[in-house]
């Protein structure tokens, strides 16, 4: 929960490999992380998070759709969204190896 956010593409892409090699065939992987251009709460999400990771020093809020290209680059072979109740604090991310 809110790890992939944390860290700069080429980190998380490598943290997601190892989730991938981590998990038996048909594993899943939930990802809860906050999502960039959520729908409604743009410019605040856009602005906390960007002001959170800018003091971290790493990172970046990114899309479904990054997240889900990354998940792909990362050896899943499918992924899909899920609707949460507090869009702004996280949003969900299934995936399947």
């Amino acid at each position: 929960m809110r790890v992939i956010h944390d860290h700069d593409d080429e980190v998380a892409l490598a943290i997601l490999r190892a989730v991938h090699a981590a998990l038996p065939p048909g594993g899943v992987l939930l990802l809860a992380e906050p999502m960039a251009a959520t729908a409604g709460a743009e410019a605040m999400g856009d602005a906390y998070f960007g002001m959170y990771l800018m003091a971290m020093g790493s990172g970046r809020p990114r899309t479904s759709d990054e997240l889900a290209s990354m998940l792909m680059r990362a050896g899943f072979r499918r992924s899909k969204p899920l609707a949460t109740t507090l869009p702004l604090q996280t949003g969900l991310v299934v995936a399947r190896k």
